[in-house]
């Protein structure tokens, strides 16, 4: 009888935050209708609501819902689980190689599976699972996405140990290294980008087929009140892998210079880049041709955002450079934005 795999493991949830995995667990337990639920009090201390949850509830009234929604409750993001199921019990914080269903973030599995080049490594336990289920892409892609394609890139590969695994049960498919082709992968996010697409492509390969649901929306554009004036720019490109140097090229050749033209008291913009390496590339162009900028990214302090706005509303810089990380962790107000 081959009935089993490598490891005991079968599904892996990856998620976001602390909160999400809190509710996920919760909602598991609902479902298993368990006599005994071991450990479930120090889940509830480390997982649950903590002591800031008060007032970050209260700094977050004015924010939108999205972002309420989403920074609710519990928001570190390095953690990791093992769920061991039994007849009528079940087991949180189990070991890894006994449990059933790992809850992980990219970062908290990264940092069990070790870095690229390091003596720690071990992701063994990745090589039978079954079913992969990354809940908020869209909240993934802010965090690193890094630590997803490695994920993806060392799971069902031939273990290295046998971790007592008797062999004569293992099923045909896995000794024959295609396990991947077994396994079902759900991606949810709220909308698509080339990362998730490039997940979708590279890592989604079961045999069965998969599918892309795309649902319809009928536009927002139209809802907006202020008839605000949009000015859409297509950017010539060689090819793909140029992509972001002509982007870039575009933007200190033909946009840049624009702004430098006019009068520092009526520029009130604000630049928003989208990624990360874009962000350091404007800011160290700015930087040398000493232009009156502030950068706003994650990593500014929140003095560092506050005096950045209060010189943009008065007039005293040519433009705020912002980051989309700092937006999505942040949603900062800034009055006096005229052109974006």
């Amino acid at each position: 009888l081959r009935d089993r795999g490598f490891t005991r493991p079968r599904v892996l949830i990856i998620l976001p935050f602390r909160n999400d995995a809190y509710k996920l667990v919760g909602k598991l337990l609902k479902l298993l209708s368990t006599k005994q639920e071991m450990n479930l009090s120090r889940f509830t201390k480390e997982y649950g609501p903590d002591s800031e949850e008060e007032r970050r509830h209260n700094a977050n009234q004015r924010k939108p819902e999205d972002f309420r929604r989403t920074f609710a409750g519990n928001i570190d993001d390095a953690f990791r689980i093992g769920l061991q199921l039994h007849n009528k019990s079940v087991k949180l914080y189990a070991d890894f190689y006994r449990a059933d269903i790992i809850i992980a973030s990219p970062i908290g599995l990264r940092m069990t599976t070790g870095a690229e080049s390091g003596d720690r490594k071990d992701f063994d336990f990745l090589s039978s699972i079954e079913m992969v289920i990354m809940d908020q892409c869209d909240t993934l892609l802010m965090q690193n996405w890094d630590h997803v394609a490695h994920m993806f890139a060392h799971m069902n590969l031939m273990p290295k140990k046998d971790h007592g695994c008797d062999f004569s049960r293992v099923r045909s498919w896995c000794l024959d290294g295609m396990a991947q082709y077994r396994r079902q992968t759900i991606l949810l996010s709220e909308y698509m980008t080339p990362e998730i697409q490039a997940a979708f492509n590279n890592h989604c390969r079961s045999i069965e087929g998969k599918v892309r649901v795309k649902p319809a929306y009928t536009g927002s554009i139209n809802d907006v009140v202020a008839q605000v004036k949009q000015v859409f720019k297509r950017v010539s490109v060689r090819h793909l892998a140029s992509a972001s140097d002509d982007r870039f090229s575009h933007f200190i050749e033909q946009t840049l210079p624009e702004l430098e033209k006019t009068e520092l008291s009526t520029n009130h913009t604000v630049i928003f880049a989208s990624s990360y390496f874009d962000f350091v590339r404007i800011r160290n162009h700015c930087k040398d041709k000493g232009l009156k900028f502030v950068a706003i990214s994650e990593y500014s302090t929140k003095s560092e955002a506050m005096r950045a706005r209060l010189k943009l509303h008065a007039g005293e810089l040519q433009f705020i450079l912002y980051s989309e990380r700092a937006h999505f962790y942040y949603r900062y107000p800034i009055k006096g934005i005229r052109h974006m």
